[in-house]
């Protein structure tokens, strides 16, 4: 009988230990532009567009290598009223659990840039609370798949141009500042 109680209290402690608790594998902070990989090297931060109706963005301005120019990702999902964490599907509607990306490549920040993305399809981005760190949340960002339709906005025309599409996808875990 000993030995019964013995076996099914070690039982226990294998499968109570053996859970979900161990911490997630690390990920590398890069996003992939049509097969290129860039590594990320600054922290994404908020852009908000308070009393303008449109929703508050998560950016990236990433430098490019040997260059004085940056990529300019800007992430925009629409949390419930609860957490900002969560999977989020792409659609420009606005409506809540959704998100919309857009990308200027080789921008200068302020009006010059090689392309920029009308969005165009995409997988679903997660974003997880990992932890705390000197009091900031960490966050972890995920986009495994998303095509870019790049191109440019003809204002004469009144229309969007399509230069074709590009592959994209992120893996970010930091702060947001």
């Amino acid at each position: 009988m000993h030995r019964l109680v013995a076996l099914v209290f070690s039982l226990f402690l294998v499968f109570s230990c053996s859970g979900d608790d161990s911490p997630p594998e690390p990920i590398n902070n890069e996003y992939e532009l049509d097969g290129s990989l860039f590594e990320i090297r600054t922290n994404m931060y908020w852009e908000s567009e308070a009393n303008t109706g449109v929703v508050d963005q998560i950016r990236l301005l990433e430098p490019l290598p040997d260059s004085a120019l940056y990529d300019l990702i800007m992430i925009s999902p629409v949390p419930g009223p609860s957490s900002l964490a969560g999977n989020y599907v792409y659609s420009k509607t606005g409506d809540i659990g959704t998100y919309d990306l857009k990308f200027a490549h080789a921008t200068d920040g302020v009006d010059e840039l090689l392309w920029f993305t009308n969005g165009d399809q995409g997988e679903k981005l997660q974003i997880e609370v990992m932890g705390e760190e000197n009091g900031e949340d960490i966050y972890r960002i995920l986009v495994s798949d998303f095509v870019l339709n790049y191109g440019y906005w003809d204002y004469l025309a009144g229309k969007w141009v399509s230069l074709g599409q590009k592959s994209f996808r992120l893996s970010y875990e930091g702060p947001i500042e």
